[in-house]
């Protein structure tokens, strides 16, 4: 039976290879000798060999894969996932490890296997380590460490495909060969075989020992007849046999006991034992705590909030992550998360912490998120939000979606005030970006996988828009990988996209997302970020009285239409105001805008008239201001100023009519008719010379003033005439070219009628002069050009002309030639030149120079004119006086020659000859520009404006005893609106007093500082403000004293 039951064992080792959940037990082994001399096991042995085929029956259920093993092939041990820890095949390496004992000339190969999860020489070095602890579990129990070899084939020679998890468990695994001292394998039949030479040995050692004990039975016979004769010897053999009829009780009884064994277990048992060994064998496999730690550094990608903090600065971030399952049946889990931002304008730490729930391939997730944001220059707030998220898990990883909603919202971080009475704050808060996204983890190559999350923010603050983030996970190993992160609108959402690419590391333990199906837990969920915008908005505390003003008096001013203007009345704190004008002296007028800021009334000429302005803020608060309006008797009509500029123009331009007037009623200008009284500007474009008269009137009588606008006529120009050659022989032709300006018909003598510039080729038969005129409305003009024909060869003058024909005095023309068949060619006024070249020359008045060119055969000449036009220029420029006080008239007097225009700095276009009063209040440079034909000049004069002496110093006041000043008490107060209190300042003469408040320390807003007992109204900051209080008396002389207010708490109303 011993035999038999070995050799069941050993043939199912070979089908318990690669699965998690076999444990092969191996019964003890107990022997007795019976009253027949045989031999027996125990049979409490029956029992573990149930339970071991209650063992394959659980591999045969969980496993549901196909073995390749056959009976000769040893048992492989197999291990949990990522683990090197012997948990698998004790019995069988026990019985190899006696083998080795018994044998020392065996051989055993251990070659370790890992799956195809993580790194490549990661799985070669956990190939190893398995080999190498079976190695230490047979030299532990007896075999030699020279007897074993190991190897490690890694992930390279799986055994079947690792796409399930049965599958990747018996690819994790240790392969065994044995060999004897030849070389020849040994197989797992072979080891049976051994094994039973071994027990067969060990009972062939009890049989001798039992035949000797019978053998000395034989002999009791013997032993009898002796104890007969010796007393003593028989009491000993009764009680040897008393001995062992106790001994075959005690036997008979462990009989019993081993026919009373529990029966063998049901199918329904094994199934159960079966999971929960396949069941304990998975969660060995796989860690169920995880933690995570990470840190990113990379530039930013958009505009920043502040000025100067653009794209391309340093960010950093760090994040830690704690997820812990838990439960019986771990279908629920604990997940921590922290993390912290640093950007150039503000840092930002977040902590989230909620429940994951699954249920099959579905979880759901709540969360609550803590957000800390302190911003540069502004301050920071907590922000809180809450998160859910369902996630549906599958091969490559999981899809999920999620929701965000603010619940601890509206974080103020910074308020300031925006009027100076602090009634109205604008205050700079945190505002919460609700979500509604998508999230994924998707696997990639090997252990790499991607986390990517996109949603949609809802703004308050502007149009929604999206964010998200793009994250790369690239193991190093089991504990490290390498991280690259993209993301848009990550946190802070302003009014542009903004966007960070982040570099780094991470570590910890984790799931890949492919092992998200294998487990039964949760999996770890991407926390929604807290996104937020920064928001200003305006806030009320209190309401200011508004300030009134209805303009200046208008004392003396010319009857007709007045206007009132209120527009310089305001609400300090920004409030609209309504308006209401109210005639409250004079004659009664009727109000035109009565309700609005500007009124106008006619007054008549003598009278004087008072209006009251009433001014209103939405809160009711009003305030009045008063204006008082004289107007001045009828004055005589003076005509303070009628110029043309410019005043000479050409046909087809125009100039501008200006004029201001003075009491005048009405005003008019011939060829235009009724113009502004007061004054104004109109356009005219004369076609002749003209004169303009103004005449303005009003009761007492009128005056006139005239202007003329000079129309030039456009002077027809001939700006070239040559001719090339200009000596021909005879039969030969020459080209005559010409240029002209301002002409309206050309003709050319000889020829007629030609184009206004243009060329055309003559041939004289004899020296013929040719003349060119240009004709127009207003002239004419014209030039000649001679060409000489001769019968021989003379010299030949191909071209001499004059570039250009006119210039400006101080300017430059070149004179151009080109001669042929001369021996000696001369210019007036130059001398001898070559026979083609050219010269600049600088006449200074009109001038013709003449080309002479010169053979043995004669001499021919041609002419080429220079007209010059003389510079415009200032003749004179003065101020009368040139150094006045402010106020003061001056004189400025000028006088131009060869301008058609002049302009004057700080006024405008002016006569070229004549004068004008200035009344500079500051020293001032005038400048006089002359404009003529193409060309100007300009003169400057400087008039000095120095500041009236000081007055003189005021008496020295009368002698009396200097007031003496009470701000009142130091207090302290939970308001900020509050009264000082300066009643008690006194002088000791009993003279009349003025007060004068001003705040020392604290920012504060005094209202009515010249009153004793003014209201003021505090910022809402804690701490310490300090007022002086200044009181004098009606002789000047003053004094001081301070009060210290101490805001212990700012409470808004």
């Amino acid at each position: 039976m011993l035999a038999q039951e070995s050799a069941l064992l050993l043939a199912l080792s070979p089908i318990k290879r690669g699965c998690s959940m076999l444990v092969c037990l191996q019964p003890p082994r107990r022997l007795r000798v019976s009253q027949f001399g045989r031999t027996h096991m125990h049979r409490a042995r029956w029992p573990w060999l149930l339970l071991s085929l209650a063992a394959v029956a659980a591999l045969l259920f969980a496993q549901g894969l196909t073995t390749t093993a056959t009976k000769d092939d040893w048992e492989e041990i197999n291990f949990a996932f990522d683990r090197s820890v012997l948990t698998d095949g004790y019995p069988s390496l026990l019985r190899l490890a006696e083998l080795l004992q018994k044998h020392p000339d065996y051989k055993v190969r251990l070659v370790g296997h890992a799956d195809h999860y993580g790194p490549e020489a990661y799985n070669e070095k956990l190939g190893r380590a398995r080999a190498e602890t079976v190695k230490q579990f047979l030299v532990k129990y007896g075999a030699r460490d020279n007897q074993i070899s190991i190897e490690s084939r890694g992930e390279r020679q799986p055994k079947v495909p690792g796409t399930t998890r049965e599958g990747r468990w018996m690819n994790r695994r240790v392969e065994i060969t044995v060999t004897d001292a030849q070389g020849r394998v040994i197989s797992a039949e072979g080891i049976r075989e051994a094994i039973k030479a071994i027990e067969e040995s060990e009972l062939k050692k009890v049989a001798e020992c039992c035949e000797s004990v019978l053998r000395k039975l034989d002999k009791l016979d013997e032993i009898l007849a002796l104890l007969k004769d010796l007393k003593s010897e028989n009491e000993k053999l009764r009680q040897e046999l008393a001995a062992l009829q106790r001994a075959q009780t005690a036997v008979e009884k462990r009989v019993t006991q081993v026919a009373e064994a529990p029966k063998p277990p049901t199918a329904a048992e094994i199934a159960q034992v079966a999971e929960g060994v396949a069941r304990k064998a998975v969660e060995e496999a796989k860690p169920s705590r995880f933690s995570l730690l990470g840190l990113n550094i990379g530039p930013s990608l958009g505009e920043s909030l502040f000025t100067g903090l653009g794209r391309g600065n340093l960010t950093i971030s760090g994040r830690g992550r704690y997820f812990a399952p838990f439960g019986k049946t771990e279908m629920h889990a604990l997940q921590a998360e922290g993390e912290y931002l640093y950007y150039r304008d503000r840092q930002e730490g977040q902590f989230d912490i909620g429940l994951v729930n699954r249920f099959k391939s579905m979880q759901l997730g709540l969360f609550s998120s803590i957000k800390h944001v302190s911003l540069s220059d502004l301050g920071g707030g907590t922000l809180g939000q809450a998160a859910i998220t369902a996630d549906y898990m599958f091969s490559l990883g999981r899809f999920g979606l999620f929701g965000t909603k603010g619940y601890l919202d509206n974080r103020v971080i910074s308020r300031r005030p925006v009027n100076p009475t602090a009634t109205i704050w604008e205050e700079s808060y945190l505002k919460i970006v609700d979500q509604i996204g998508a999230s994924s983890t998707l696997a990639a190559w090997k252990d790499a996988y991607f986390d990517a999350n996109f949603g949609v923010l809802f703004r308050r603050g502007g149009t929604n828009r999206g964010g998200g983030m793009v994250r790369l996970v690239q193991p190093l190993n089991q504990q490290w990988a390498f991280t690259v992160e993209a993301s848009l609108n990550e946190t802070m959402v302003g009014p542009k996209n903004t966007g960070r690419l982040a570099f780094g590391l991470q570590f910890g333990n984790w799931l890949r997302p492919k092992q998200y199906l294998e487990v039964k837990h949760p999996v770890p969920v991407e926390v929604p970020r807290l996104r937020y915008e920064l928001l200003t908005r305006k806030v009320r505390t209190g309401n200011s009285i508004p300030v009134a003003d209805a303009g200046g008096d208008q004392i003396g001013v010319a009857a007709g239409t007045i206007r009132l203007d209120g527009s310089g009345s305001y609400d300090p704190d920004g409030d609209p105001l309504t308006f209401e004008w109210t005639q409250v002296a004079g004659p009664a007028v009727s109000l035109s805008g009565k309700n609005t800021a500007i009124a106008t009334f006619t007054a008549a000429a003598g009278q004087t008239y008072r209006f009251r302005l009433t001014v209103k803020d939405p809160q009711g608060a009003s305030a009045n201001a008063s204006v008082t309006v004289t107007t001045a008797a009828p004055l005589a009509v003076r005509i303070l100023r009628f110029t043309a500029n410019p005043s000479t123009i050409r046909a087809g331009q125009s100039s501008t009519l200006v004029w201001q007037i003075e009491n005048a009623e009405s005003a008019e200008i011939s060829g235009i008719g009724r113009v502004d009284p007061r004054g104004g500007t109109s356009t005219v474009a004369p076609t002749r010379t003209t004169e303009y008269k103004l005449t303005a009137r009003n009761r007492l009588g009128e005056v006139s003033e005239s202007v003329t606008v000079v129309v030039e006529q456009p002077q027809v120009r001939i700006l070239s005439f040559y001719a090339t050659p200009t000596n021909i022989i005879a039969g030969e032709s020459a080209t005559l070219h010409w240029q002209t300006e301002n002409a309206e018909t050309v003709t050319l003598s000889g020829v007629g009628v030609v184009a206004a510039s243009g060329s055309t080729a003559v041939s004289p038969a004899q020296t013929t002069t040719y003349t060119l005129t240009a004709r127009n409305p207003y002239g004419e003009v014209s030039a000649q050009v001679t060409i000489q024909v001769t019968p021989g060869t003379l010299p030949r003058i191909m071209r001499f002309a004059a570039a250009p024909i006119e210039i400006v005095a101080g300017e430059t023309s070149t004179l151009l030639w080109a001669v042929e068949n001369a021996t000696e060619v001369s210019i007036s006024g130059i001398g001898r030149v070559e026979l083609v070249g050219t010269r600049e020359v600088t006449p200074t008045t009109t001038t013709t120079y003449t080309l002479t060119a010169h053979n043995q055969r004669g001499d021919v000449t041609a002419t080429a004119t220079v007209v010059v036009i003389p510079r415009a220029r200032v003749t004179s420029f003065t101020a009368n006086p040139t150094s006045i006080t402010p106020g003061m008239a001056v004189i400025l007097s000028w006088s131009t020659e060869n301008a058609v225009s002049a302009y004057l700095s700080d006024y405008g276009p002016v006569a070229t000859s004549g004068s004008l009063i200035v009344y500079p209040k500051t020293t001032t440079t005038y400048t006089l520009t002359a404009l003529g034909n193409r060309s100007q000049d300009a003169a400057r004069v400087t008039v000095t404006v120095t500041a009236p002496p000081p007055p003189p110093p005021p008496p020295p006041p009368p002698k009396a005893s200097t007031p003496v000043a009470d701000a009142g008490k130091n207090f302290e107060t939970f308001v900020r609106h509050i009264r000082l209190d300066g009643s008690a300042s006194k002088d000791p003469e009993g003279r009349p007093l003025t007060y004068s408040w001003r705040v020392i320390q604290g920012a504060a807003a005094l209202l009515d500082a010249s009153s004793p007992t003014p209201i003021v109204q505090l910022l809402g900051l804690a701490g310490d403000y300090i007022f002086e209080l200044k009181v004098t008396n009606n002789v000047g002389l003053s004094s001081t004293a301070t009060v210290t207010v101490r805001l212990l708490r700012a409470t808004f109303l």
